[in-house]
């Protein structure tokens, strides 16, 4: 941000230099990037044209008589901008210009000229700044400049322009009065608004335009007026040099104050040709897809229902809300009546449309960073007032203002004792409350704290910790003396979850597995390779707004995929002893809420089959006293090999899904070799965990083992088995072991026949075989009841 010292006094009486005005408001948190000022400059005056002849002997140049407060000279000039009349700038002989250049006397093809006529580029100034009627040529100026005046002072060449970096939470600062605030409280004065009162009006607002409809909530406040019977032409010369030291290039006077206004206030306006809106009214909408628009700079853009757009009554789009005007309504030098609007928009929708457009303009930069709605009002009347006093056009009667926002000022309640507390000060509440008002924040004092009432341009204070910020960098910080940190210490410790967590890892390290960790980002490819159906729960991803590829678009709801593909890169290299596991998080979408939830997954591949595995996550559940556990065959998951998969489950929750990955999957991913693999949920696992595991007293008396092997349907699954087994047994069984399968010759083809180990064991006595015998019994007579069985002998 800009900030001409000399327009910053229009508010502010001070008289401290550019230096220490950027001291001082460094030390209280605003920083400087430099200081601006034209060098070199001296002897040049304000002359006015007498007449203009052709010279003799040159056909591109001309005689042209000056009068410079002091006398008449004749220049010879090589410019045709001029005309007899004109105010331009004399560098007198003697005069100084940027880069060390002395005006001498020169004889141009036979004729003296003593002195020169200036173009704004031989003052230094930058070729973007410069106004179109001085742009191939000599600087004109109107009639604010007085002859034989300095040119240098009337053209504001010797003011200082401080630039500001402003940080994006301080839009208000993006202002002349916003800084003049900032200055205001570091001097301990107040500033001095510009007057916005219109003396004389004509006619009413009803008799020029019929209003405004808003049809969408992205609009906080839209403001607009009328001034008839404009006169385009120049503006005045300070404001010409207010903007063009600020970093703009002056237009003419109706652009100019709309810019001058921007600059001022932080509020961006906007001037339509009233003659050229159809229908007499304005509608604030959201774009429809493919419609388009021409903007001011002869560009024609594709909009989106995303952006807001001005249109009139025929719905033809005349305006890009908050980023730049229509071409269809633009002002100009035969303008006689203009709409001047004032609003307040969402801030994050402009900053989307100036994104995709790649339109960015002084408006959008404020907008995207939030306009007060309050702020429209200070804008459009001191346009008015503008018009008035430049006589630039007749201000029409009434304002409408279409408003959706809440208009009262937050209060935010200060504890004086923490705000000494946190900046290491002992600041009587006097003392903090006169920092605060020093910042126009209105502050009641209420016993031991302060009510701070937040006006509409500080929104960035929100919370009591914003306030005892601002104390600390009006006080200053460089100011505070350093003093120990004081606290009290408080012992890290993990999480019970991250505990669980950390001992599942070191216990599959334990057992010989290598851990790799994977990205939580994946594509949706992926889905695909593990063959899941398009309605399968686990394409139900959270989508990545703004991924770094195809590959990295969502975030993962299985760890299976991921280690296939460390498995196949390690099969690659040559690398076929696979042991590998991996705890990661996972990301569900149910509804709108996303869950997520902790997976463990570990593989073999080798000289390993599905028992081994088994045994793996057996020893798993038996590390953290988890028991009742049950294996059901799973033939829907088509991840893993039909018939060789199984879903665990331990008090009827499912836990783990176990098995061979299927061929057609494994072919996905280049994989040749059978791949074993356990995904756990560990979210659920951790639900049965026993943090403590007692020990129980082995048994003194003899255990007891008896072998029952039956003829069963082969599609018996040995978990019911077991389970009725279990159900008949009686207290005294220990355990139950399936250690044989077979198929063969000696049983039907549709059979097949399972052996158990069944033991029994007690703690107070030898077991009778008559005890024995009455609980076999009661397990064969179960069988019986539940299965179609053969018992083998």
């Amino acid at each position: 941000m800009l900030v001409p010292v000399k327009w910053l006094r229009e508010y502010l009486d001070i008289e401290a230099d550019a230096r220490e005005i950027a001291n001082r408001v460094t030390d209280s948190g605003s920083h400087v990037e430099s200081i601006q000022k034209y060098e070199g400059l001296s002897n040049l005056v304000i002359a006015k044209i007498l007449d203009i002849k052709k010279h003799e002997n040159a056909d591109k140049l001309s005689l042209v008589d000056i009068d410079f407060g002091k006398g008449i000279e004749t220049i010879v000039t090589g410019a045709k901008n001029m005309k007899i009349g004109d105010n331009v700038v004399f560098a007198k002989l003697g005069a100084t210009l940027p880069g060390g250049i002395v005006i001498k006397e020169a004889t141009l093809q036979g004729v003296v000229s003593k002195g020169m006529l200036c173009g704004y580029s031989e003052l230094g100034v930058s070729e973007n700044l410069v106004p179109k009627n001085s742009e191939d040529g000599l600087i004109i100026l109107n009639d604010d400049a007085k002859v034989g005046e300095d040119a240098v002072k009337a053209l504001g060449l010797d003011d200082s322009i401080i630039e500001f970096e402003i940080t994006p939470n301080r839009p208000d600062c993006l202002s002349i009065i916003g800084m003049a605030r900032e200055v205001a409280a570091v001097f301990d004065k107040k500033i001095q608004e510009p007057s916005m009162k219109v003396e004389n009006t004509v006619d009413s607002y009803k008799q020029y335009f019929n209003g405004v409809k808003i049809e969408t909530n992205k609009v906080n406040r839209f403001m607009t007026a009328i001034v008839k019977d404009v006169e385009i032409k120049e503006s005045p010369l300070y404001i010409q040099n207010y903007l063009r030291n600020a970093g703009m290039r002056p237009i003419n006077n109706i652009v100019d104050f709309t810019n001058f206004i921007m600059l001022e206030y932080g509020q961006p306006l906007h001037a339509y040709d009233l003659d050229k809106v159809e229908g007499k009214s304005l509608i604030v909408r959201m774009a429809r897809d493919e419609e388009t628009i021409k903007t001011l700079d002869d560009t024609e853009r594709k909009l989106v229902s995303e952006d807001i757009v001005i249109a009139d009554e025929n719905s033809r789009v005349i305006g890009l809300a908050g980023v730049m005007g229509g071409q269809d309504t633009e002002v100009t030098k035969n303008t006689k009546n203009i709409l001047i609007e004032a609003a307040s928009f969402d801030s994050e929708t402009i900053r989307k449309t100036s994104k995709r457009l790649a339109l960015r303009s002084e408006a959008s930069s404020r907008f995207e960073k939030g306009v007060p709605a309050k702020l429209a009002e200070y804008g459009i009347q001191r346009f008015l007032k503008l018009v008035e006093e430049t006589n630039s056009g007749k201000v029409v009667s009434g304002i409408e203002s279409v408003e959706n926002f809440n208009p009262r000022d937050r209060v935010i309640e200060l504890r004086n004792d923490r705000a000494n507390s946190l900046l290491g000060l002992d600041l009587s509440i006097e003392e903090t409350k006169k920092y605060l008002e020093s910042l126009e924040l209105n502050t009641e004092i209420q016993g031991e704290n302060l009510l701070v009432t937040i006006p509409y341009f500080r929104g960035d204070l929100t919370i009591e910790a914003d306030l005892i910020e601002e104390v600390g960098r009006l006080y200053g910080f460089h100011n505070i003396t350093p003093k120990p940190l004081i606290g009290g210490l408080t012992k890290g410790v993990k999480s019970d979850m991250r505990n669980f967590l950390d001992k599942a890892r070191m216990e599959l390290y334990a057992l010989g597995f290598s851990e790799i960790l994977t990205y939580s980002f994946i594509s949706n490819k992926v889905f695909d390779k593990l063959c899941l159906s398009e309605n399968d729960s686990m394409r139900n991803t959270v989508k990545i707004i703004n991924p770094l590829g195809e590959d990295f678009s969502v975030m993962r709801t299985t760890l299976i995929g991921n280690n296939l593909e460390v498995v196949r890169k390690n099969l690659n290299n040559k690398q076929f002893d696979l042991k590998l596991s991996e705890v990661g998080n996972t990301f569900i979408k149910n509804g709108e809420n996303i869950e997520e939830v902790k997976l463990m997954t570990f593989s073999v591949v080798g000289n390993y089959d599905f028992y081994y595995i088994k045994d793996i996550l057996l020893t798993l559940f038996d590390t953290f006293g988890i028991n009742d556990i049950r294996f059901e065959r799973e033939t829907e998951n088509s991840i893993f090999h039909s018939g060789r998969c199984a879903n665990v489950y331990v008090n009827d929750t499912k836990v783990a899904v176990i098995g061979e990955i299927s061929p057609i999957v494994a072919e996905n991913y280049d994989i040749e070799k059978r791949v074993y693999m356990v995904e756990a949920n560990l979210t659920e696992l951790y639900n049965f965990k026993k943090d403590l595991i007692q020990y129980q007293e082995i048994s003194r008396y003899p255990l007891v083992e008896r072998d029952i092997a039956i003829v069963v349907d082969k599609f018996t699954q040995s978990q019911d088995i077991v389970d009725v087994i279990k159900a008949n047994g009686g207290k005294y069984l220990k355990f139950v072991k399936l250690f044989d399968i077979y198929k063969g010759s000696q049983i039907a083809e549709d059979k097949v026949s399972l052996a158990y180990k069944i033991g029994f064991q007690s703690n107070e006595s030898t077991l009778k075989d008559e005890v024995i015998k009455t609980a076999f019994e009661n397990i064969v007579n179960g069988l019986n009841n539940a299965f179609d069985i053969d018992l083998r002998s």
